[in-house]
């Protein structure tokens, strides 16, 4: 408030005018504003008023307003505009009073209505979620998709089983949890992308752009899952299912009646030998009719489901290896196609489309995994399969893969370091409850894999029971687990066209459900840095559909499967793995926990469990993920898992080729941190400050709750940023007090080298005498 009291005496009538630049006005008891009928009021407009009263009159004149319109600040309504009133040739017959009178006294406000109701977003028209549970339902789809039914099986599969669920539980609660309370928080806190979200600390803005590289690598080849599923859908329109019996495409140990896989010799005129086989005495001498023993019938020729050879000979087409590139296979372009037509006209028309396809994406798949699961926990030899799941085999906690492929599956399942899960929260409500969609998601996230588990198991020890093989032996293990053993599963239920259609449709729902927020999170990536380009939303969603789709192509050919395993591989593994532990640096010590912990507590209020719990979180993003992160890093440098398929172990140049993907994924986070430090620091010749202080436009994104958190603790400054100053502060300290030391010997010395060179005074010397 500026208190104009100098100027009363300067000030006499109707003639005098004081200019004043303000754009509202509050009364005090103590004088009275009269405004001149023909000015306009704005907060760039130059307004003269005249004053009158007499000698003890002031004007307040609130030039910078700082205000919630749901508070009431000491019992006045700051909300009330000078733009309230009319002024000019508008105001009626008796406007030409409006000199002469004076403004009504202030209200108090007695709303109780959230701000957030009626939001007018000037940032261009920002999308917001229309529906109570559309984030909740967004970001259960995004992270329950095919990782919980299509790699967390095989992950088990390939780790032994029921050992795997170990280290995968430990890094839920370590790293899974706290990693995505911190992105939900962010994201709706700012309501920006994965790139603005980071202006706390500008030096670390490139982890949005980093999160956008593995969002649209792991599209590219998402978007190729789906489309593998979206075939089977279509071809699963027949009679019978054509993956039931072995047929053409089948190779020499496909086996579809495990009846006669083995035999009896125990008749007359036949022969058991030690070997395994049964012999018929002939004209000819011993003729070879089967085989009597399992075990080493399955050493000669192991035993291969139709619906393995179907998808590796006649989906895939497979060839020898990830170099060998032959054919395109058209039912797949097809297919991928159709894909991208699905994922475009469910996002064309943004999250208002979106968030409500989600409602039907999230909750079907759980009905057809629990009718799966039923008929499949009564076949016969279905408790091999459980069992094998459940039991662990403690000795391979000793072997590196396992860790490291649990903790890769808590960040590839969750979706946390990919960017979607910032995205989708930016559409929330400001002080929409963070801390229960995060536990909710993340444990009905864990529950459905584990579910999952449960149900394709049991059809592995069904497979186990009727082929006589161990479990871990019945199929290949691969990212086509969820292509061989679900299908062949649907072909023993009663009218099996049906159950495959639901089946397939439910994997076409769960691939879409994650593709949405991954797109999403490219759109606004590209829309919140040019404003300008968010009503063109429909063309950037489609220009990143055709380019997503134009790479996918190299999947589609007869080494497709090769390259789907590559991209899972080098993808979400170590670039996921830094941005996490980048993550934690930047909020935990650049940034600050207990900044960050405040914008929290001014978000969602202080009596949240979220706030109330916070330390747990401010332990693990200060000590225990990035540690823990960090070690896998090392371990997992140090001894990097083989990358096979099946058998085929991919040659040393992929390796080579994937450490180059993963330094193009980090590559956005390197680059813009050099970007930084030239543009900022060496050209506008700014101190280093500014890399890792909050930027003047850091905080939320509409400005009735930028007021509402600077009302409650007004602005930070970064923690590192902080500490620095106490550094420097203390230095020069104790650099001063050296130098006022170093000063006061100095004098002192000074004045007795003078006293000591001053002659004896007269007194002195007399009464020496």
């Amino acid at each position: 408030m500026l208190v104009l009291d100098p100027l009363r005496q300067a000030l006499s009538g109707e003639a005098s005018h004081q200019i004043l630049n303000s754009n509202r006005i509050s009364q005090d008891p103590r004088g009275t504003a009269q405004l001149p009928a023909n000015d306009e009021v704005s907060s760039t407009t130059t307004t003269s008023y005249n004053i009158e009263g007499g000698n003890n009159q002031q004007i307040y004149v609130n030039e910078y307003p700082q205000y919630d319109p749901n508070l009431s600040y000491h019992g006045y309504d700051l909300s009330r505009d000078v733009s309230e009133y009319k002024f000019g040739a508008d105001n009626g017959p008796n406007h030409g009073d409006v000199a002469n009178r004076p403004i009504p006294p202030p209200r108090k406000s007695h709303s109780n209505q959230t701000s957030d109701d009626k939001v007018v977003n000037t940032k261009a028209d920002r999308g917001q979620w229309t529906g109570r549970f559309d984030f909740f339902f967004s970001s259960l789809g995004y992270a329950v998709g095919l990782g919980a039914i299509w790699r967390f099986p095989y992950l088990c599969y390939r780790n032994g089983g029921g050992v795997f669920l170990i280290p995968y539980f430990i890094f839920l609660f370590l790293l899974g949890i706290p990693l995505f309370y911190l992105e939900t928080s962010l994201g709706q806190f700012t309501s920006q992308g994965v790139v603005q979200c980071w202006r706390m600390a500008p030096i670390f803005k490139g982890l949005g752009i980093s999160m956008s590289l593995i969002s649209f690598f792991m599209i590219v080849y998402y978007a190729m899952l789906v489309g593998y599923s979206i075939l089977y859908f279509v071809l699963s329109f027949r009679s019978k299912l054509e993956w039931a019996t072995c047929g053409a495409w089948a190779g020499p140990n496909c086996t579809d009646d495990f009846s006669t896989f083995v035999m009896r010799c125990n008749y007359e005129n036949t022969y058991k030998d030690p070997n395994g086989r049964c012999y018929t005495w002939t004209n000819q001498g011993l003729t070879q009719i089967g085989w009597w023993n399992i075990e080493s019938r399955i050493q000669y020729r192991k035993p291969v489901l139709p619906s393995d050879d179907y998808f590796n000979n006649f989906i895939l087409n497979k060839s020898q290896g990830i170099g060998y590139i032959s054919t395109m296979e058209w039912p797949l372009v097809l297919s991928l196609l159709a894909a991208w037509v699905l994922v475009f006209a469910c996002l064309c028309r943004g999250i208002k489309l979106s968030g409500k396809v989600v409602y039907f994406t999230s909750i079907f798949p759980y009905v057809i995994l629990l009718i799966l699961g039923i008929r499949g926990w009564t076949l016969p030899g279905c408790g091999r399969g459980i069992y094998f799941y459940m039991k662990p085999d403690l000795s391979r906690l000793a072997d590196g893969r396992v860790w490291n492929d649990a903790a890769n599956q808590i960040f590839f399942v969750l979706s946390v370091s990919y960017g979607g899960l910032i995205t989708l929260s930016s559409y929330n409500k400001f002080n929409q409850k963070i801390l229960g969609n995060t536990i909710t998601v993340c444990l009905a996230n864990i529950l459905t894999s584990i579910f999952a588990g449960f149900v394709i198991f049991a059809y592995l020890g069904y497979l186990s029971y009727i082929t006589g093989q161990d479990v871990e032996n019945v199929v290949s293990e691969g990212p086509g687990l969820a292509f061989i053993v679900y299908p062949y599963a649907v072909t023993t239920l009663p009218a099996a066209p049906l159950w495959s259609m639901l089946f397939f449709l439910m994997l076409i729902l769960l691939g879409l459900d994650s593709m949405f927020a991954s797109v999403e999170t490219i759109v606004a990536v590209i829309t919140d840095q040019i404003h300008a380009l968010r009503r063109y939303h429909t063309l950037i969603t489609l220009i990143i559909c055709i380019s997503a789709f134009g790479l996918g192509l190299l999947l589609c050919t007869d080494a497709g499967i090769y390259w789907i395993t590559f991209l899972d591989q080098f993808n979400s593994s170590y670039p996921a793995f830094t941005i996490g532990i980048l993550e934690c640096i930047c909020i935990a010590y650049v940034y600050g926990s207990n900044n960050f912990r405040k914008d929290i507590k001014a978000m969602v209020g202080p009596k949240n469990m979220g706030v109330r719990v916070f330390r747990l979180f401010q332990i693990c993003w200060m000590f225990i993920t990035p540690i823990i992160i960090l070690a896998l890093i090392i371990f997992t440098s140090i001894n990097f898992p083989a990358l096979r398929l099946g058998n085929y172990n991919f040659p040393h140049w992929s390796y080579k080729l994937g450490w180059c993907l993963v330094a193009l994924i980090l590559s956005g986070t390197v680059f813009y941190a050099l970007y930084a430090i030239i543009h900022f620091v060496l050209i506008d010749r700014n101190s280093y400050r500014v890399l890792i202080n909050p930027e003047p436009q850091w905080g939320p994104l509409l400005e009735q709750n930028r007021k509402k958190v600077n009302y409650y603790h007004g602005g930070h400054k970064g923690a590192l940023v902080s500490v620095i100053d106490r550094l420097k502060n203390r230095t020069l300290s104790r650099e001063t007090l050296a130098r006022s030391k170093s000063t006061d010997i100095d004098i002192a010395d000074k004045e007795g080298s003078i006293f000591a060179q001053r002659p004896p005074s007269r007194v002195g010397s007399e009464s020496a005498v």
